[in-house]
């Protein structure tokens, strides 16, 4: 023993596990990137109830807040992917934009769109106001459901710092952004069940805005300017049109009926050649 070892214990080199055995494949799914939030989210919103946070502790509220936040960068890598996918307009718009060829080595079919957005962390307001404007050309409206929510979003993304870099304490440029009060004691998050909820919540709101505003703003480019592009083809109309409204229709709100106005194919395309007078 010298004195390099006074200190603490030290079992010595230890390998990571096979990495095979720590990733499994997952068969693609059809549904919508609302309803994969939705589906994501669901166990931590819905079903740990207050007790498991009594036994287990603030620090693995840690880690299903991270998930939260986690769940609501991948809303935005799938909606903003499949966007790249429908929209002449944003794919025009984002064509000089750089991505990591790893990305597109591995992807295939539309993942390659998605994987646009592989290492774009969607963890503050900022960033997704960016990659909304980069890659999609278009200004989230100021003042309305979607800018408030990022927002209240931006809160919890500076406490996700805390819980992921720093062991809960929050550092100080975080604690200035959120306008804490000066201590003379570092300042730890604290999370239970119903700070939980409350975050939960933040992020819910947020995803169902984003997809609402994000879901006008393509129809109403198939309504007004995708009709101006040499790839318009009439006879395309209402395919493409499908594909816009399954790209966003969640159907766990539709069998729920919580959406505030749902609407068929048949009647949407009504109603949107009516407010568009086409």
């Amino acid at each position: 023993m010298t004195w390099q070892n006074s200190v603490c214990m030290s079992v010595g080199r230890v390998s990571c596990p096979d990495v095979n055995k720590l990733v499994v494949g997952v068969p693609s799914k059809k549904t919508s990137a609302i309803d994969n939030f939705y589906s994501s989210t669901s166990t931590t919103l819905t079903k740990i109830d207050p007790a498991f946070f009594v036994n287990y502790g603030e620090e693995i509220a840690g880690l299903l807040f991270v998930g939260l936040i986690s769940s609501t960068e991948n809303y935005f890598r799938d909606i903003l992917g499949l966007t790249l996918t429908l929209c002449p307009i944003a794919q025009a718009h984002s064509a000089d934009e750089k991505v990591q060829l790893g990305s597109l080595l591995w992807s295939e079919g539309n993942l390659q769109n998605r994987s646009a957005f592989e290492f774009f962390a969607f963890s503050s307001a900022d960033n997704i106001n960016k990659a909304i404007k980069n890659f999609v050309n278009y200004q989230i409206r100021s003042n309305g459901t979607l800018d408030l929510m990022l927002r209240e979003y931006d809160k919890l993304c500076e406490l996700r710092h805390a819980v992921v870099h720093s062991g809960h304490i929050v550092a100080g440029k975080n604690a200035i952004k959120l306008g804490l009060s000066r201590t003379k004691d570092p300042l730890k998050v604290r999370l239970q069940y119903a700070e939980l909820q409350a975050a939960g919540s933040v992020c819910t709101a947020l995803v169902q805005a984003a997809n609402n505003e994000l879901f006008e703003a393509l129809v109403t480019r198939w309504a007004k300017d995708w009709r101006a592009l040499p790839s318009w083809s009439p006879s395309e109309e209402l395919a493409l049109l499908k594909r816009i409204r399954e790209a966003f229709l969640s159907q766990r709100d539709a069998k729920n009926n919580t959406i505030g106005n749902e609407r068929s194919l048949k009647s949407l395309l009504s109603h949107v050649k009516t407010a568009f007078n086409i």
